[in-house]
């Protein structure tokens, strides 16, 4: 006949493996398993370590018997007290007197108040790698810490390390399937955002032809009308408001017919040193490039690329403004370039006051802007332009502190291609 406690402890096993394979919950899990640990063996507490592979320290998993809210911040360095020592060698111990083993650190105890006075500790591995330790304290009864409770924990160990194993590897797929659920939502936002973009150009191509019309004729008429009002400076004034109010709707015409009609990029082979020429050639020209100093950092390649020269100096051109624009006083943009997850990264950096944060989310719309001048199609226009060359781009503003837009560029097709 077999005695009693081989027996117990054989169903309890079985019981710890059902236990174990019932969550995926590692927290819920492991103190389950402790706690069931600390009956059958009859102690007054238990703890898991793990190991973080990064700092080479044990931090507590999950533990009772102490003030468990405590110890959530405390690390044991690889050696440190019983567990750190197990750590290190990768062996078992029984210490069945604290007080005589010079291998205890009273580090926990001196925390939460606990008193500790024996331990039974032994590795967790899982797939031949160490990746914690177990550790009971406080056998109760009047019967020390023995082997018979050696070859239990270390059964049951190997149960527990699974089930951190799994946990990890639950937890890896959580976090994977949270990320593709970000790049979902981030590809369903930029297909509402283009099938939008998509709508207004049509609408705004019907509407740019029957506002353009009137919006001449009010201007053409306001300046013979001010040729005839020298005499009276009330009413020339008011001709003026007329006249400057009226540029401004025919300037807003026509960068809603420039955005409507813009082309598919026509990919063509192009030096980054010839773009960048090209780009700060145009750039002089503007009446918004006085009192601007371009900074650009030379790269140290000089990298062939399939792209539109026209179009991506076009979207450069419409930062540059835009920065200008924030900058009356005069600045800085400084220009950089880089390879990051293979593509091409153009930076435009200025030192002008930042984009108000509560703005930030709404700078690519069509027609928004914080400015008292312009159509608000400048930055929808280079998103258009970045997106039409299967790129994308992102921004960094701090009030305060300046505005860095990103212009990040793939890998293209051959030249003489366009995209289909």
């Amino acid at each position: 006949m077999l005695p009693a406690r081989p027996s117990r402890e054989m169903d309890a096993l079985v019981e710890l493996s059902s236990m174990i394979n019932s969550s995926l919950d590692i927290f819920e899990v492991l103190s389950h398993a402790m706690r069931f640990v600390e009956e059958v063996i009859g102690t007054e507490g238990s703890s898991i370590f793990e190991i973080d592979n990064t700092t080479h320290e044990l931090f507590f998993r999950v533990l009772s018997g102490h003030e468990a809210h405590t110890m959530r911040e405390v690390r044991m360095k690889m050696g440190e007290g019983v567990a750190g020592w197990v750590a290190r060698t990768g062996e078992a111990v029984i210490v069945p007197d604290t007080e005589k083993d010079h291998r205890f650190s009273s580090k926990v105890d001196l925390i939460t108040g606990f008193k500790t006075r024996s331990i039974i500790a032994l590795p967790i591995h899982n797939k031949g790698r160490l990746i914690g330790v177990l550790e009971s304290v406080n056998k109760r009864g009047p019967h020390p810490f023995n082997q018979e409770d050696l070859e239990f924990l270390t059964i049951a160990a190997n149960q527990i390390g699974i089930a951190m194993a799994n946990a990890k590897l639950y937890e890896r797929l959580q976090e994977k399937f949270a990320l593709t659920q970000a790049e979902l939502k981030k590809a369903q936002e930029q297909l509402i955002r283009t099938e939008r973009l998509s709508a207004l150009a049509e609408l705004s191509q019907g509407v740019a032809h029957e506002v353009r019309n009137p919006v001449m004729s009010i201007g053409g008429f306001a300046r013979r009308l001010k040729r005839k009002l020298h005499s009276d400076k009330t009413l020339e004034a008011y001709v003026d408001i007329i006249l400057k109010e009226s540029a401004r709707l025919e300037q807003m015409v026509k960068d809603v017919e420039a955005y409507t009609i813009m082309p598919e990029p026509d990919i063509r082979e192009v030096k980054l040193s010839i773009l960048l020429q090209h780009t700060l050639c145009l750039w002089e020209q503007k009446p918004e490039a006085k009192g601007v100093d371009i900074r650009l950092t030379s790269p140290p390649e000089d990298p062939t690329l399939y792209l539109d020269k026209g179009q991506i100096a076009l979207a450069l051109i419409h930062l540059f403004q835009n920065a200008a624009e924030v900058m009356p006083q005069g600045g800085t943009i400084s220009i950089s370039t880089g390879w990051e997850d293979r593509h091409l990264a153009i930076s435009v950096k200025d030192n002008g006051p930042g984009i108000n944060p509560e703005d930030l989310p709404r700078i690519f719309d069509p027609f928004f802007t914080a400015k008292s001048q312009g159509s608000g199609l400048g930055l929808t226009t280079v998103n258009r332009i970045v997106t039409d060359h299967r790129g994308h781009i992102k921004v960094w503003s701090e009030p305060g502190a300046g505005t860095e837009f990103k212009l990040y560029l793939p890998p293209h097709l051959p030249p003489g291609r366009i995209w289909s």
